[in-house]
């Protein structure tokens, strides 16, 4: 069974998932209904905004709302009244990164109340494994007709239309199969893998999981690699060369991973086998990576020493580049790190939203406003335009760069004057 082309979808949550979803429903000819609490998301769904910068996100809001086929709407009530409503807020979390989202059981109760017969909740908002269970009691409270379905999203930032579009693998989860191909006809140019809700909420947790692992397993081969005159790239391209090894996997030796998306289906699986006597795997993965995230700082201090009243500039604000969010960045937290040891802290990052009011550093437009003067350059990210940078015609007062992220090669300083440390053979 397949959504009506002619029906209207409803998305719950513009941020970065849901703007993504909505711009990808388009992408298929599909009319939508857009609801998110944030006065200023709505607003900037209408004015086609992408929330994150991410590419391709605005001008299909922008081309959707203009012809008609996108209505954004301002309660929850307007949201819930269509055959298919897909919640897709990222969702927020605790201290720990564990999901706590009060807007999900709110949305779901919504959608209890309002929903036409027969309608379909689909669920793609990360939350934990077995969440469903209380979600069906919610709806089937209200009404015997309305049906669960869990799809579990991996967007890639930088990505992400691309990866709702034509996703590499969709997995549908539900006790419905009809409910289940009514969700998968929303993805046409993917083959589904129908299972049940909870091993669908199971899936996310452990694709995440497993990336966070091969990222700190990375890092920590790398480190030792370094320490022993190695090149730690050299060793993961060869680790991936072995046909049992993902050539994709995310094995490169550099910066710790952040932003909440790794890190809270660590802590829901970590939960969750606390239930079973088993977490201890999945704490340890998060607690080696928060072990490397100073690691550039570490190289930082073993070359000038105290860092107070030193000049450091640092390029890459976000936690990936190519996107605009500095959410749950690691650069931003290296930046505060060194402003608290009382460094004087220019940055540089061209896409970067607004940083926020209390961090008192010098915002350049250029890398090499940014780099005058300066005692070193830390790397925080792997911003694409550092391949194409005239390193001999920048004018620090020492020519150290601290390669933070793996973003670099030290042979491509040969000649400039320039000194780069990092996670390579020898640091």
């Amino acid at each position: 069974m397949a959504v009506s082309p002619a029906a209207k979808v409803a998305v719950c949550g513009l941020w970065h998932l849901g703007s993504t979803a909505v711009a990808g429903l388009l992408s298929h000819g599909r009319s939508i209904v857009a609801y998110d609490p944030q006065s200023t998301l709505r607003d900037g769904a209408r004015a086609g905004i992408a929330p994150t910068g991410e590419p391709g996100v605005g001008p299909a809001l922008l081309d959707g709302f203009r012809d008609g086929r996108l209505t954004v709407v301002d309660t929850l009530a307007e949201w819930a009244r269509c055959e298919v409503g897909l919640l897709a807020y990222d969702s927020a979390v605790d201290e720990a990164g564990g999901v706590d989202d009060e807007r999900l059981p709110e949305a779901v109760a919504a959608f209890a109340e309002h929903a036409p017969p027969n309608a379909v909740l689909v669920v793609m908002s990360q939350v934990l494994a077995r969440t469903h269970e209380q979600w069906r009691k919610t709806l089937l409270a209200r009404r015997a007709d309305l049906r669960l379905v869990h799809v579990p999203e991996n967007l890639r930032l930088g990505k992400a239309i691309e990866d709702f579009v034509a996703p590499p693998r969709l997995v549908v989860g539900a006790d419905d199969r009809e409910a289940a191909e009514l969700a998968a006809g929303l993805f046409p140019h993917a083959s589904p893998e129908y299972v049940g809700l909870t091993e669908a909420e199971l899936v996310k947790h452990a694709t995440n999981a497993y990336l966070g692992m091969c990222v700190s397993f990375a890092n920590e081969v790398g480190w030792i690699a370094a320490r022993n005159e190695a090149d730690p790239r050299v060793v993961m391209r060869l680790v991936k060369a072995d046909p049992r090894v993902s050539d994709r996997a995310p094995l490169l030796p550099g910066a710790a991973f952040s932003g909440a998306t790794l890190r809270r289906d660590l802590v829901a699986l970590s939960r969750l086998g606390a239930d079973c006597g088993r977490p201890e795997f999945f704490d340890m993965v998060s607690e080696l990576n928060d072990r490397h995230a100073g690691f550039a700082l570490t190289l930082l201090a073993a070359e000038l020493g105290e860092l107070g009243e030193r000049q450091i500039a640092v390029a890459g604000l976000t936690y990936k580049p190519s996107t605009a969010t500095l959410r749950d960045s690691l650069p931003l937290q290296l930046v505060r790190a060194l402003l608290k040891d009382g460094a004087q802290v220019s940055v540089y990052d061209p896409i970067a939203e607004p940083l926020p009011a209390d961090l008192a550093v010098r915002r350049c437009s250029t890398l090499a406003d940014a780099v005058r003067d300066a005692d070193a350059l830390l790397v925080a990210s792997a911003l694409p335009e550092l391949r194409r940078t005239d390193w001999a015609g920048l004018e620090p007062a020492s020519k150290l760069v601290v390669d933070g992220c793996g973003a670099l090669d030290p042979a491509e300083f040969a000649g400039t004057g320039w000194r780069c440390v990092g996670m390579h053979a020898g640091t």
